[in-house]
């Protein structure tokens, strides 16, 4: 079990500033949902958080150590990153890019054990792609490859997991299957953090979710706290609808159409 957190994290790219003193915590046993509008810095953050961008400003710790001074094998085995898009340069199959994984555990002259065959078999299985592991990487669809990258990072066996859209090219069962499975991990004790679009399925799944517009944080709490009416329709720049659901209890979020706008503002029919 280990604490990643984020201290006053700022982030440039030439000029622009795309994070500026951003502060969060992903936790074991639960997970931290990253969301706002297109540019806020939701996928600037995980990258931050992850190791794979220094910050400008700030520091990103690791059970209070600083990230910085963790060597590549032990960054690996703390933290797996599951990316948006994966494209490899090389053809490979569904099978050596889960083993893949266990690079951090193997080292880069060694070769697979039986408890790295045992790891990546059950990644395989827990995200149910072990009917597609003697297939191309190259021949899948991009929901199906989705689930093959979240498979090597479940074999890393790290501690700390990210993922950057994970549900971003999944159907509605596999969207659901692939965040029961990650709600799971993080039972397990697992600290998950994630960036998603769908303010529903951050509602349904988060613990903790963290706002940003404009690389800032504008509210951070549970998804009760944080998805109200007045804030969403202000960092969106549009219309919702925001309610309880009468199943779940969870909070729902749905855009306005232009229709039901305007039928809004003319009021009930006399």
């Amino acid at each position: 079990m280990s604490r990643l957190e984020a201290r006053g994290v700022g982030l440039r790219y030439g000029r622009r500033e795309a994070l500026g003193a951003v502060d969060a915590v992903v936790a074991p046993g639960s997970i931290l949902g990253i969301i706002g509008p297109n540019g806020s810095g939701k996928s600037s953050l995980l990258r931050v958080l992850s190791g794979i961008r220094r910050p400008d400003a700030g520091q990103v710790l690791v059970d209070g150590r600083p990230l910085a001074g963790l060597a590549d094998r032990e960054r690996g085995r703390t933290i797996a990153f599951v990316p948006q898009e994966t494209h490899p340069a090389f053809p490979i199959r569904v099978r050596e890019m889960v083993l893949l994984g266990r690079a951090p555990h193997v080292g880069p002259f060694g070769w697979e054990g039986p408890a790295d065959l045992r790891a990546a078999h059950e990644a395989m299985r827990r995200t149910e792609t072990l009917d597609l592991a003697e297939r191309p990487l190259d021949q899948l669809s991009g929901g199906e490859r989705q689930r093959v990258v979240l498979a090597r990072a479940l074999a890393q066996e790290a501690p700390i997991l990210l993922l950057d859209e994970p549900t971003a090219f999944l159907d509605l069962r596999h969207a659901v299957v692939l965040l029961d499975l990650v709600r799971d991990l993080a039972r397990e004790g697992r600290s998950v953090g994630l960036v998603v679009h769908d303010l529903n399925l951050a509602s349904m799944y988060c613990d903790r979710l963290l706002l940003l517009s404009r690389g800032a944080v504008v509210a951070e709490g549970t998804p009760d706290e944080v998805l109200t009416w007045v804030r969403l329709c202000s960092v969106y720049g549009t219309e919702l609808y925001v309610a309880p659901n009468d199943v779940t209890g969870k909070t729902v979020v749905l855009p306005l159409s232009k229709e039901h706008l305007e039928r809004l503002h003319r009021g009930p029919r006399a």
